[in-house]
């Protein structure tokens, strides 16, 4: 029995020394590898000089964008500019007429006795001082303007475009609403 285990343990012990030698020598061949790859300083691991740069890039425009401040003059959400900006409303014959629901002077002509041509409800009154139409009396003709008395009240108004050509200028971004 003796010699069986004699054996037994010649053998555990040879395996053992071959095993010591075989990962010895992975060590040293893994050791050399890594001595290869540090050598070389062009390799960089876990990086990418094109994706830096355009991450980099991307920061610097959201930076940028993040900055800027932004100031409306005009009230964006006002749907009378989008609606009259895609021209639908240039052949509305109501919205027209709601563009000529007060008057509207068209022009003057001077002279010993003063005339204006005003616009109200699609109709064009011919008026002198002293005239009155649908509820308006003329006071005074000037140059490019005429005073009308409503009521009591006094109101000066100044020759303007036609409602159509309003309506035009208005979707063409010409004129302020």
């Amino acid at each position: 029995m003796k010699t069986y285990s004699q054996l037994f343990w010649n053998l555990l012990m040879l395996l053992f020394v071959i095993a010591l030698g075989y990962f010895g020598w992975e060590g040293y061949s893994l050791n050399s590898k890594v001595n290869e790859l540090a050598e070389r300083p062009q390799i960089t691991v876990g990086s990418d000089k094109d994706l830096e740069e355009t991450v980099d890039r991307m920061e610097n425009t959201l930076a940028d964008i993040q900055n800027q401040t932004f100031n409306v003059s005009k009230d964006p959400l006002e749907i009378t500019r989008v609606v009259i900006a895609r021209n639908l409303l240039l052949d509305d014959k109501s919205f027209l007429a709601s563009l000529e629901s007060r008057p509207r002077l068209s022009c003057t002509i001077k002279g010993e006795n003063p005339r204006a041509i005003v616009r109200l409800r699609s109709k064009n009154h011919v008026v002198g001082v002293g005239d009155s139409f649908e509820g308006y009396r003329v006071t005074a003709i000037g140059d490019n303007t005429i005073s009308l008395n409503r009521n009591g009240q006094s109101e000066t108004l100044r020759v303007q475009a036609a409602a159509k050509d309003i309506a035009k200028r208005l979707a063409e971004g010409q004129l302020d609403w």
